[in-house]
Parts: C-alpha cells; structure tokens; sequence
C-alpha cells in the first residue's frame, strides 16, 4: 500500500485487483448502486448536490482525485456509479480513469478514501471478414470491429487505395487482430484496448491488397508489408479522410459562393459533420488556428518540400497545434463548414515547394521504404507464414452482409 496525501483530505490509494463490477469500498450493509451519465451542461459538483454531499465534500473530492482525473472537466455522457446507504445519502462514488482501471471515493466518517481497482481482463484474437457495403466504416462497425482497428486499417489502405473513387459496395474486407478485452462488461469502462493488428485484406474490383504487420525490431517502427516484402506506406496518404465522395477536384472551376472562375488549388470531399480528418503524411503543424475564408485550417511542413493543408474544420483534434509533430494517420482535426463554405466538407491541398499540386497525381514513389531483404525478409517471411496458418485455423462463415466475427480467446 502506498499513500498520497493532500490537503484538505488524506487520500489513501490501495492497488486491488477486482472481479467486474466490484467496487472496493466499506459500505453499510444494505445499499443500493446506481450507474448515471453527466447529461450535457451537467456537472459532477451538481450530481454531487442531488445525493447530499456538502460544496465543501464535493471540493474535497474534487481536489483528492486530481491524482487521477479532473473532476470539473469531465465529458457528457461520462458514466459515474453511485452507491447510496439505507436513508439515500451517497456512501461512495466509482468512476473509470482509463481502461480497466477504476477508482472509487468512499466517504467515511466525513472524508474521503480513494480506492484505484482493476478490472479482470484477457487477450482475445479477432478474424472479421465481410463486404464493403455502403462504406468501409459503416459496415466493418456494424460487425463489431473497433473503431481503432477500422481507422488503422483505413490508414494504411489509403496508401494503395483511393476510397472515394476506387472502392465499390461488393468489395471484400478482412482483417486478423489481437485486442485486451475485459472479461466482463463494466458500465465505467471500454470493453477493449491495445488493438494489434496482423492482417489486412481488402480486394479492390477483384485486385486483392494483402498486408501483414512487422517490426524490425523493438526499437523501430513496425509497418505493413505486401507478401514479398514490398512496404504499403506511401510518403503521403491518397485521401485524408474516410466514408466521403470527391466533391470538387483540383484546377479551374466557378467558385459556388464568388461567383466567378479561379483555380481550385485543392480537392472538396463532402461527408458528415465531425469526421475525422487524417495527416496525410509525418511532419509538423505550422498553423492551427482561424484561416479567414478557410475557416478553421491546419497546415502540416513535411519532408522533401511539401505542405498539406486542410480548411473549413469543426475543430481541431486535443493537442494539435504550432510547432506539434504527427505522424502520418493522426486525426488533426473533425470535418466541419467554418470560413467560405456553402456546406460540410475537407478542402484538402498540397504544395510542393510553394506551389499547388493535385493530390490525385502525386506521384512519391522516390520516397517509398526499400523492400525488405537478408535477414529481415527471413524474420518476415516466417511472420507471414505465421499469420496464415492462424487464418487457416478458423472456420469461416461467410455471409453476403453480416461478416464473420470469430473469436479465439487465449489460455
């Protein structure tokens, strides 16, 4: 047991290892618990109030679990367990701090005791195939693949596949990853974390692109691979963004606002509001901020001379901002309409060397990875054979919507 102290509460802090949905606390026999979410403008010092707990308790607790969380800038939506004795007083409130990972205030005698239990987890490996559908990201979702693995995939595709023009309804998709996942849902956490994935296949109008993960060792980067050991990773992605249609291509067009002919400097991709806008390659961010008629901008230096810049933005992702590094896939920012815009959409552009190119060309082949070989191409060639013989191992149903989702839970 370790402990933390701070004024005006001592916080004692117990490493416990837990069953779901245990709450690790010292509670009057008979209680009742009840799992709530922040509604929006709520905050928690008001969820506070509704149970009895005094502003000068709430204050307490908010600075003992500065260790842990900031309690006044929690999001809508986030879930709180609530635990009341017999006569209705709050007795103990849980809150999740990270995947599988709790912690419960308890108040006793006055002060609060703070609890960080774990929750039980276990590796699963997960085989998903199925068809494209109506979007890549849409139906890969509806199977039950994690947003994190369907952004990853999506990512490392975009270097060989242009997902507004190439990519069609009756296309196939598959994909083999490994996820920690709790062994029972918990309302105050995730269900899974540290998605690795292994393999990607997408069959684009019958070409399949077939893709396996290697490192090269524990101190470099792992990528993705073709069979022969050619690297998927382009310089720069084909499209910064996924599920949009091409709504404007580069070069001379009537502006829909202005009124008049200029040179469309970029590509427009239409798609929701609060899509997730991708780096189109590793660099650093000049500009984040307001753009005049490009609302909302990010502007990213990358190598060899070129700059990527993404206009009319909702906002910006958490932490971007002048002078940060991204790397290639980071989400920057969410699709919006700030600045000159008539309607929801990207305005994707990219300079070489000053000067405004189409992205539909471009053409970095001078900048792609060498192929692996000697040694490494051996280690790669055993992970390939590796990964095949688990793809062998599962059975799979194949349906023409629902995909298959088979799962392999290790001892």
């Amino acid at each position: 047991m370790s402990e933390r102290v701070g004024d005006p509460q001592r916080v004692v802090v117990e490493e416990v290892h837990t069953r779901p949905n245990e709450v690790v606390q010292h509670e009057p026999a008979q209680t009742a618990r009840e799992t709530i979410k922040l509604a929006a403008g709520e905050s928690l010092l008001g969820v506070l109030r509704r149970f009895g707990v005094s502003a000068a308790q709430g204050v307490a607790l908010v600075h003992n679990m500065k260790p842990w969380l900031d309690l006044n800038k929690l999001a809508t939506g986030k879930a709180i367990q609530v635990t009341q004795d017999e006569r209705g007083a709050l007795v103990a409130l849980s809150i999740g701090v990270r995947f599988a990972t709790i912690v419960t205030a308890t108040l006793e005698e006055g002060r609060w005791k703070i609890t960080e239990s774990t929750l039980e987890t276990e590796l699963v490996n997960k085989h998903v195939k199925g068809i494209v559908g109506r979007s890549l990201y849409s139906s890969a979702v509806d199977v039950g693949v994690e947003v994190e693995v369907i952004q990853k995939a999506i990512t490392v595709l975009s270097h060989r596949v242009d997902f507004q023009r190439a990519l069609q309804d009756t296309d196939v998709f598959e994909v083999l990853y490994q996820s920690t996942e709790l062994h029972e849902l918990n309302p105050l956490s995730k269900k899974s974390a540290n998605h690795d994935v292994a393999f990607i296949k997408l069959t684009v109008s019958g070409r399949e692109h077939v893709l396996y993960y290697y490192e090269e060792d524990l101190q470099s980067q792992g990528q993705f691979y073709y069979a022969d050991g050619r690297s998927v990773q382009n310089f720069l992605l084909k499209t910064p963004l996924n599920g949009a249609r091409l709504s404007s291509r580069f070069g001379h067009r009537k502006h829909p606002i202005l009124g008049y002919t200029r040179l469309h400097k970029g590509l427009d991709f239409g798609a929701a509001v609060g899509t997730p806008i991708f780096a189109a390659g590793d660099g650093k961010v000049i500009k984040a901020n307001w753009g005049g008629s490009f609302g909302n901008r990010v502007l990213i230096e990358h190598a060899n001379g070129y700059r990527s810049l993404y206009a009319h933005l909702q906002s910006f992702a958490k932490g971007i901002k002048s002078g940060q590094l991204v790397s290639q896939g980071d989400v920057i920012g969410y699709l919006g309409s700030t600045g000159l815009s008539q309607a929801p959409h990207l305005h994707y552009e990219l300079h070489k060397n000053g000067r405004a190119i189409n992205p539909l060309t471009l053409n970095t082949s001078n900048f792609d990875s060498e192929p692996l070989s000697g040694p490494n191409l051996t280690a790669f060639l055993q992970t390939v054979a590796r990964v095949e013989a688990q793809l062998k191992s599962s059975t799979i149903s194949y349906q023409s919507k629902l995909a298959l989702n088979h799962v392999l839970k290790e001892n």
